[in-house]
């Protein structure tokens, strides 16, 4: 038995049909709602989502899970190279990816030497940890190699190129996305301008990063863009919450590897590199009596999160006690939708920002640096585009006025509140244990998330 390598897909290669068979069976999963899909009612489809072939077909970045599940039934197959040497080792030494003015700590140097020697994987990352760093470091090692660094939001990318050009002093760094384009063998690029690249890098990259590669695991443009880029040797993702359902994990993995974490958020709190959260669950009265049984999930999230004049009133009531208390408070809100932002934005009034998507790059700055600079206690609200990537490290109070159950959701967005400033020990963590048809079970599951990565819950 033999597996056929190459940069994007390999192939088992073996007659013993069973094996072929039960390998396709094992990398089968569900495919979230399959009994809708007219293919399936028609018998044309199982409903199911192949991750090999039935002819043994499969993404390379599978290739460890494959050689780990053959090796339960002793089977080590032979490992043929096919066009690119992805198994070929390269040298790099320390030196290779020192960046003047930047001293890496233990875990950010193992996991820089990690990737430089896998060539492939997803690197786990807490938020806060120095994400960006660690991709300056491999970028510093791999100069001279034509590079893709892609981004699902045009801030993170400005942010990284700043961090790259200025602070780093890397050279040679192009950037492109709606607004400007600017040429450079290492190219920093959104997603959805990708196909302004495709003439230059598309078949000559020869190294692609994915910064916040969790986004990219599903959607019909974000997956056929890491699973291009075939002279990519080097595939590499970065993010503090790889998805645990099994399609996008699978997705992830095929087109990047194996997911690698040396270093937890917790282990980083406990060493002082991340500030220590207070977590705290409001408990509030279940008030719908019944009402909520017959109502849809967007009926109960309008009624009872979004239009919740008892809920909102103690998120102003929480605003109004910081600013008491603290009168250089950074108080970051996190809400689902726009209508919600702005109703807590016209209930808490005087010193608040409120953020979103249609806003420009320089308007979030301009938002962001006052929300920072106020003389007083000061308040950002936002939704999604706050979430991940924004560096604000002087919050010191975050309000999840949110009611959704994802754990990559709730994880990014505690993540916004752990960075390190001189202004804090602590920082202070509020979000509601909601009782409503749906919310509940909600609740539960991002206690449940808090809890996972090792902080402590109260429930208030």
């Amino acid at each position: 038995m033999k597996i056929a390598l190459d940069t994007l897909n390999s192939q088992v290669v073996t007659d013993n049909t069973e094996l072929l068979n039960a390998l396709y069976r094992l990398y089968s999963f569900r495919t979230p709602g399959y009994q809708y899909s007219t293919a399936y009612k028609r018998r044309h489809w199982d409903g199911n989502t192949h991750f090999i072939s039935k002819n043994g077909v499969f993404k390379t970045g599978l290739l460890p899970r494959v050689l780990e599940d053959l090796k339960k039934i002793d089977c080590e197959p032979e490992i043929i190279n096919n066009t690119w040497k992805i198994l070929l080792p390269e040298e790099f030494s320390s030196q290779d990816y020192q960046i003047e003015g930047f001293k890496y700590y233990d875990y950010q140097e193992e996991l820089i030497s990690k990737a430089l020697s896998h060539k492939r994987g997803v690197i786990k990352s807490p938020t806060g940890s120095g994400k960006t760093l660690i991709m300056a470091g491999i970028i510093k090692a791999l100069a001279g190699k034509k590079m893709v660094l892609l981004f699902n939001a045009k801030q993170l990318l400005t942010q990284t190129y700043d961090f790259l050009t200025k602070a780093c002093g890397l050279d040679n760094i192009g950037l492109c996305y709606g607004e400007g384009y600017v040429y450079g063998d290492i190219m920093l690029c959104t997603v959805q301008s990708v196909e302004k690249i495709l003439d230059t890098h598309l078949e000559e990259a020869e190294v692609l990063m994915v910064d916040e590669c969790h986004e990219f695991a599903n959607g019909k443009v974000t997956l056929p863009a890491i699973q291009s880029f075939p002279k990519a040797l080097y595939r590499l993702g970065f993010t503090a919450t790889p998805p645990t359902d099994d399609i996008p994990r699978h997705n992830l993995e095929g087109a990047l590897g194996s997911v690698w974490e040396v270093v937890s958020t917790s282990a980083l709190v406990d060493t002082g590199k991340l500030t220590k959260p207070i977590i705290q669950l409001i408990d509030r009265p279940y008030t719908a009596s019944g009402i909520d049984e017959d109502m849809s999930y967007m009926e109960v999230y309008e009624e009872y999160i979004v239009n919740n004049d008892l809920r909102n009133n103690i998120i102003k009531e929480i605003v109004d006690d910081i600013k008491t208390k603290n009168s250089q408070s950074r108080i970051l809100i996190l809400t689902k939708s726009l209508d919600h932002g702005r109703t807590l934005e016209n209930l808490l009034g005087g010193q608040c920002e409120f953020l979103e998507g249609a806003d420009s790059v320089g308007e979030r700055y301009k938002a962001i640096s006052r929300f920072r600079g106020c003389g007083e206690s000061s308040v950002l609200i936002g939704t999604k585009i706050l979430q991940t990537g924004i560096n604000i490290e002087e919050i010191t109070h975050f309000i999840n006025a949110r009611g959704m159950k994802s754990e990559i959701a709730t994880l990014q967005a505690l993540g916004r509140a752990l960075r390190r400033h001189e202004s804090k020990e602590e920082v202070y963590i509020y979000d509601f244990m909601d009782k409503e048809r749906y919310l509940l079970p909600h609740a539960r599951a991002r206690k449940r998330h808090y809890e996972r990565e090792g902080h402590q819950v109260k429930i208030l």
